[in-house]
């Protein structure tokens, strides 16, 4: 690796939707680099910013990236222990598509600040995609996408459940899921083991699953990337106890949503998961990705290829 964190933090400006990341010192570009975000590099007339802002205690890094003549705009939400570092295969597609996409690191993930993958209640969350979605409104052009995947996708779930978002209310012109996060799985055993620990424990140490069949990018996660979180925190786990009874008690919605998800998930609980998709939003719709795991975003190309064929005509 040739970036340290400290001196990517130290380098990261106020988001201002204009300075290029070419601008930016070198710290920054190294990270850029080592995560394939160069996508100016490799997709001509792209424009990539990047820059935080703050929400509450949290100090939130967002990433830019703008076309020429654009269709609109992808808002990218990731996943649990991920960051926008490792959806470069998605942003590029939806670059080579026309559209802009603003993606940020969640609290706790990533170059954003907060303890390492813990959060205290998921409106936490929700308050982060509010005032990204306001500043994104505020400097790039709609129509809107919204694309989550796992956490990122309970996030967009949660920010129309709690609000009874319909297709005329919905700020998005389009939403998609990439094996969105409900409960995951082995839920009851997982919830009764957060009980008994919590007492005593505040985190545990992770285990690196098979979540992807790209063997490539599970070593790379494991051994090569230094933002990944090492600890699952116990918090977290209760703050999705407390959503998932909330999100599940919702009303339903008229509201369009897909979703894509791998049939070999063992992350979520996907079979569960949709039923409760089904009955929240009227237009629900899935397809499946055949022996695909969860990381959807990064399968291995066989299956990653049918995830973008499936994004690529709703886009």
């Amino acid at each position: 690796m040739n970036w340290q964190l400290d001196a990517v933090s130290q380098a990261i400006p106020d988001l201002d939707f204009v300075t290029p990341i070419s601008d930016c010192p070198a710290p920054l570009l190294e990270y850029q680099a080592y995560y394939q975000l160069n996508l100016e590099d490799r997709v001509p007339g792209v424009f990539h910013h990047v820059g935080r802002f703050q929400c509450d205690e949290f100090e939130i890094v967002a990433h830019v990236f703008k076309v020429q003549s654009s269709k609109g705009t992808v808002f990218l939400h990731h996943g649990y222990y991920d960051h926008v570092g490792l959806f470069h295969h998605i942003i590029a597609h939806c670059l080579t598509q026309g559209f802009n996409v603003f993606a940020y690191d969640l609290p706790g993930h990533g170059l954003s600040s907060g303890e390492r993958a813990a959060i205290q209640c998921f409106q936490q969350y929700d308050k982060v995609f509010v005032a990204a979605l306001e500043k994104m409104r505020q400097h790039l052009p709609a129509p809107y996408v919204a694309v989550g995947q796992s956490t990122g996708g309970a996030v967009i779930v949660n920010y129309h459940l709690s609000r009874g978002l319909s297709r005329h209310s919905s700020p998005f012109s389009a939403i998609h899921l990439l094996a969105p996060l409900v409960r995951p799985v082995s839920w009851r055993s997982a919830k009764l083991t957060y009980f008994l620990v919590r007492p005593f424990i505040k985190q545990l140490k992770r285990t690196f699953a098979k979540n992807s069949n790209n063997v490539a990018f599970l070593e790379f996660l494991s051994q090569r990337d230094p933002l990944q979180p090492l600890f699952l925190k116990t918090n977290w786990v209760g703050a999705l106890h407390l959503w998932i009874k909330f999100i599940e008690q919702c009303a339903p919605v008229d509201l369009d949503v897909h979703v894509i998800q791998g049939t070999q998930d063992g992350t979520v609980d996907y079979r569960h998961n949709l039923k409760v998709l089904e009955e929240k939003f009227s237009g629900f719709k899935v397809n499946f990705i055949e022996g695909g795991r969860h990381h959807l975003a990064n399968e291995d190309p066989q299956y990653l290829n049918q995830v973008i064929d499936h994004l690529t005509p709703l886009l």
